[in-house]
């Protein structure tokens, strides 16, 4: 019959209950020997490290409110912060090829969207290609061997 694994909370308690009052007696006598000679309270490693941690935490929350406190606000006129942008869209559809912009959030990715055009869901992101051939063409790169291509010259996008 196979044995049972140990539950080692359960250890760690009983350890802990076993010791509890030994550790007692010990704070108590440390405490009474930290208050004949204070010194020994810094050369606990314990207390040293959790005041250096404490320090070093109100020294970076301090930089950060002061930074905050010298950040000159706003222009007057200032509108808020941009939440959406313009990406350029063609229609991967060899008949249509159409060129247009939609506006959606930051970090779009639910490519291919409706062309309105032709109606088909096969419009995908465009990139331009400088290449000699295509002189700032906006294309629907496609992939060839793991980069992406132009499809019209045959150039590499970086």
């Amino acid at each position: 019959m196979a044995q049972e694994r140990p539950n080692r909370l359960v250890e760690w308690v009983a350890l802990i209950r076993k010791n509890a009052p030994i550790f007692r007696e010990q704070a108590r006598d440390w405490m009474s020997e930290v208050r004949e000679e204070p010194r020994l309270l810094w050369e606990a490693s314990a207390i040293r490290y959790a005041i250096y941690g404490v320090g070093a935490i109100l020294a970076i929350w301090s930089v950060t409110f002061l930074i905050g406190m010298l950040t000159p606000p706003p222009p007057l006129g200032a509108k808020s912060e941009a939440t959406t942008a313009d990406y350029h869209v063609i229609c991967s559809d060899p008949a249509c090829g159409y060129h247009f912009v939609v506006q959606r959030e930051f970090g779009f990715r639910g490519f291919p969207i409706q062309c309105p055009k032709c109606n088909k869901q096969a419009g995908v992101s465009a990139r331009r290609c400088n290449s000699a051939t295509c002189m700032g063409r906006w294309i629907a790169p496609i992939e060839v061997n793991g980069l992406m291509t132009c499809p019209v010259c045959g150039a590499t996008m970086k």
